[in-house]
């Protein structure tokens, strides 16, 4: 894969507006795990669509038919060809990004694009880690244990000329939608925003290669054909985000839709839990190339490249089921603690053997 530095720094700018116009505008963090995880619950659960469950839904939608877009005008960046690894490998990467990114509370999106503008503490330790975990496993599968052939150290060639018809109408069509979100009538805006959010978000992806699993694995492979391309992903959606995230830290701030305040998760606590799983998340990430986002953008395009693009899907699922397991685990374990704490009668040596039972 080439270095894409105009159409990564392009894409990730694009990412990095959709997450901003949902914070500004309603407050929402575009952690994608987030809101695959909780949009399937509610969804298995039979409840009542909630507000938030149809803002989730609205954005999937729009991520979905960015995915397709890419396919009928972008597909030789976005989509090329799955990789072969076998069913096993994606089955394992799907299990572990799933496990990881519940037991995290977020990946590539939810602590990168926004955890780290915010200046969470918990975003500033996962993505080193999950990164760390993630590039460790694609050395030892390509250098150390030989998986797949590895190719010898160089930083790849960088691509000249870009594909600068396709960015300039990705952006300019980003940038009308972007304006409609913002003014479009108070009742519509609620429909309007989660839909271009998801749209933008998912041209983002495509532009920049995230959805590529190629060029995700030569990123991660420090000691093979580097590609750095999505290290300006990551930049560029940065630097557009980070101004909507500090703006929002003032307490005189709202978001511009709705009465609701602005969605904060914990920036400290709980470390234990958020280094498994960020360690997890990583290891998924290096097995096959995948997180959450770019996942369920492809999920549709992989499935037509045929048999190879079944293994792709596989993993997807087996993600969202490790999810929704892991969260219902994680819940049990929370109202059992709960429980024990609230008995009056019990003596603190009593608690405590209850609870490591």
């Amino acid at each position: 894969m080439a270095f894409t530095l105009v159409e990564s720094t392009v894409g990730g700018m694009m990412i990095g507006l959709s997450a901003a116009m949902a914070y500004i505008i309603h407050g929402k963090i575009t952690g994608i795990s987030g809101i695959i995880g909780p949009s399937l619950k509610e969804t298995i659960q039979c409840q009542s669509p909630s507000e938030n469950q149809i803002w989730r839904l609205l954005f999937l939608l729009g991520l979905v038919l960015a995915g397709l877009l890419n396919l009928a005008v972008n597909s030789n960046m976005a989509f090329p060809a799955v990789l072969k690894f076998s069913p096993l490998r994606y089955v394992i990467a799907g299990f572990c990004t799933g496990f990881g990114t519940r037991m995290g509370k977020g990946c590539t999106s939810g602590h990168g694009i926004c955890g780290l503008p915010r200046l969470s503490l918990r975003s500033w330790i996962a993505v080193p880690t999950f990164m760390g975990t993630a590039i460790a496993t694609v050395i030892l599968n390509r250098h150390v244990f030989q998986v797949v052939q590895a190719s010898p150290w160089a930083v790849a060639a960088f691509h000249w000329p870009s594909n600068g018809p396709f960015l300039g109408a990705a952006m300019g069509a980003s940038i009308v939608l972007s304006v409609c979100a913002v003014y479009a009538p108070p009742k519509a805006q609620v429909y309007v925003t989660p839909l271009v959010c998801g749209i933008i978000f998912g041209l983002g992806l495509g532009c920049s290669g995230m959805t590529s699993q190629s060029k995700v694995m030569d990123f991660l492979d420090f000691a093979g054909n580097w590609d750095p391309s999505l290290a300006f992903v990551m930049g560029g959606g940065i630097c557009v985000s980070f101004p909507a995230f500090f703006w929002s830290e003032r307490p005189d701030k709202a978001p511009l839709c709705g009465t609701k305040d602005f969605e904060k998760p914990p920036k400290t606590g709980n470390y234990r839990q958020l280094i498994a799983g960020a360690s997890f998340f990583g290891v998924g990430w290096g097995l096959i190339g995948v997180c959450p986002g770019p996942g369920f953008a492809g999920f549709i395009p992989y499935l037509t490249q045929g048999l190879p693009g079944l293994s792709f899907a596989a993993s997807i699922i087996c993600m969202c089921f490790a999810w929704l397991a892991t969260d219902k685990a994680l819940q049990m374990y929370e109202e059992r603690q709960t429980k024990v704490l609230e008995l009056p009668d019990s003596s603190p040596d009593t608690r405590a053997a209850e609870a490591s039972e």
